[in-house]
């Protein structure tokens, strides 16, 4: 039997590599209501984009393999 196992680093909201899908997904967000100050930030060594809230990104403890792409 296959298993799938996801895992969410950091709590992130959303993770892609078209970073204009992940703010239409910052705006969704926005739009229900969300409101705390959101980050998008891509691992130094790839290409994903990932999307946080800023006070989880904070709390993460490798925060400096991260760039910090925009603050929404």
């Amino acid at each position: 039997m296959e298993e799938s196992v996801f895992f969410n680093k950091g709590n992130a909201i959303s993770s892609t590599v078209d970073l204009k899908n992940l703010y239409e997904t910052a705006q969704i967000e926005k739009l229900r209501g969300l409101n705390e100050k959101l980050i998008i930030v891509q691992k130094k060594n790839g290409a994903e984009y990932m999307l946080f809230n800023q006070t989880d990104f904070d709390q993460l403890t490798d925060r400096e393999e991260y760039q910090i792409v925009e603050h929404i």
